[in-house]
């Protein structure tokens, strides 16, 4: 592969500005020079330095959507999307840190902060100075918001102090600052308030860094809030619709992530099947396997232009809860069947740790689950379909 020349989708091309090429060219000689020959020893050591970071910030990876005037690129989320892809082609678990910092690190206080928070927060954030983590999950919440039992307490004007604990948090020790959702208080109608703080990373209590089956490079951290002074981000009561907000967003960088670990995937495929040779045959003259790779094209292009779809609605300012929901959705379990097929078609060898495909497999799992499950994206999927119809009876 050039790293000059990046590869994407054509039906991608008439919805990037100049500048955005530019900037996917860098991109793509970042993640060949600085990220590809590391990936298998990150993989093994379980961590990514933090200079690698602090590189990608400096060629804007970790402020693409945020304003010039706070130090970011104010890139589409179309140059986004595919900054993201291009990562992911290479080690999953730096392109859903970037996803993640970008969508949520970033995007929740871009959105709700104060002006003294934005003096705090940027451009630090989106140079590569500081990195954002984002918490909700805990061992009773996750997708089930609701469950969160992380308390805020107004000490005294103004002043917020945190108690709980915080589990599968991306990038949760590495943070110089994270988002924390808590309840911190009641709804006139009796239901739990949620809202959005500011915590430094000495306020928290680090606990271990969580051993997952894939994205194994990742911090997928927890820790303890025992009496950590918070600053309110947004309104008092904001938290959940912000969050909902972010994970639209979010969505579309974790299908990102789906599309360019399938790529790899495929990519490999396609170059063993021309290479290896069984029973006298090159295996891609074998029209099982060709069908195969003509099922993992197919799910791809269309995951392909269903992100595509979600990622310009977004560039617009539009509405798109539910096409990143799609979008989500299918390019997660699509790309989950494509690194299955590519096992397969590898044979023994693809289950081995000598080449990367088994990792991508591994990789790609963590989507169906991440930012809302397959289950839930039915969830709002059917629901936003019923309540429309509903709407025109």
């Amino acid at each position: 592969m050039n790293a000059s020349t990046p590869s994407w989708p054509d039906s991608w091309l008439d919805h990037l500005a100049p500048a955005e090429v530019e900037f996917l060219r860098e991109v793509a000689a970042f993640a060949a020079n600085d990220i590809a020959p590391h990936a298998s020893a990150w993989e093994e050591e379980e961590a990514i330095p933090r200079e690698a970071f602090t590189k990608a910030g400096r060629i804007g990876l970790l402020g693409m959507t945020a304003p010039r005037a706070l130090g970011g690129r104010e890139f589409s989320y179309v140059a986004a999307a595919l900054a993201v892809r291009e990562l992911a082609k290479y080690q999953g678990a730096f392109a859903i840190d970037v996803a993640a910092h970008n969508a949520l690190g970033v995007g929740h206080p871009l959105a709700a902060g104060s002006e003294a928070q934005h003096k705090l927060l940027f451009p630090k954030i989106a140079d590569g100075t500081w990195l954002m983590a984002w918490a909700l999950t805990e061992p009773e919440a996750g997708s089930d918001s609701g469950g969160v039992q992380t308390v805020a307490k107004e000490v005294a004007p103004g002043k917020w102090e945190l108690n709980g604990q915080k589990r599968y948090i991306t990038m949760g020790h590495w943070a110089e600052y994270l988002i924390v959702m808590a309840v911190s208080g009641q709804t006139p109608e009796g239901k739990k308030e949620f809202s959005a703080f500011l915590v430094h990373q000495s306020k928290i209590k680090p606990g271990r860094k969580v051993p997952t089956c894939g994205l194994r490079a990742s911090d997928t951290a927890e820790f303890e809030l025992v009496g950590a002074p918070g600053d309110l981000l947004g309104p008092r009561g904001s938290g959940q619709a912000m969050a909902l907000a972010c994970l639209d967003k979010g969505r579309i960088g974790v299908a990102a992530v789906s599309l360019g670990l399938a790529r790899a995937a495929l990519d490999a495929a396609l170059q063993h099947a021309v290479n290896r040779r069984q029973f006298g045959k090159r295996l891609a003259d074998f029209q099982a396997l060709q069908f195969m790779l003509a099922d993992c094209e197919v799910e791809l292009r269309a995951a392909e232009a269903l992100v595509l779809q979600a990622a310009v609605l977004a560039k617009r300012g539009a509405r798109h809860t539910l096409e990143s929901s799609v979008a989500k959705l299918y390019a997660s379990e699509a790309a989950s069947r494509i690194c299955n097929r590519v096992i397969q078609i590898h044979g023994g060898y693809g289950y081995t740790r000598d080449i990367p495909v088994e990792r991508f497999w591994r990789d790609a799992r963590l989507s169906e689950i991440g930012e809302g499950s397959s289950e839930v994206q039915r969830i709002i999927i059917s629901r936003t379909l019923l309540k429309a119809m509903e709407g025109k009876r």
